[in-house]
């Protein structure tokens, strides 16, 4: 899969809650950061998994909107609307992902 396609696995697995292939679409050492923070909220598949998982089942109505994408090599950028996501009416945010080896490596989330 291209980098844009393996986002893309990504979305659909979020939007479906699906937390064994969102999970998957991530590299074994992943780190995911809140812009402009240096130290990540998350490394490793099994933080994916634990934060996910809460996230997944306390959300049914959890549901992410792409305005727009930007691929630039490895590095895909989403424009985003979440909605649904544990009470949370909407939620924008801009999401920088680097994607090595078929997997996502690192991701960088702007909140508004």
């Amino acid at each position: 899969m291209n980098p844009e396609q393996v986002i893309q696995k990504q979305v659909e697995a979020y939007n479906s809650r699906n937390i064994d292939t969102f999970v998957a679409c991530h590299h074994p050492d992943v780190k995911l950061f809140s812009f402009p923070e240096q130290t990540p909220f998350a490394v490793g598949q099994e933080s994916i998994r634990e934060i996910y998982s809460d996230v997944f089942d306390s959300s049914p109505n959890l549901n992410t909107k792409i305005l727009n994408r930007m691929c630039f090599g490895n590095t895909i950028i989403d424009h985003e609307i979440v909605t649904g996501r544990k009470g949370i009416d909407k939620l924008e945010l801009i999401a920088i992902y680097e994607v090595t080896e078929g997997q996502i490596s690192s991701a960088r989330f702007v909140r508004q």
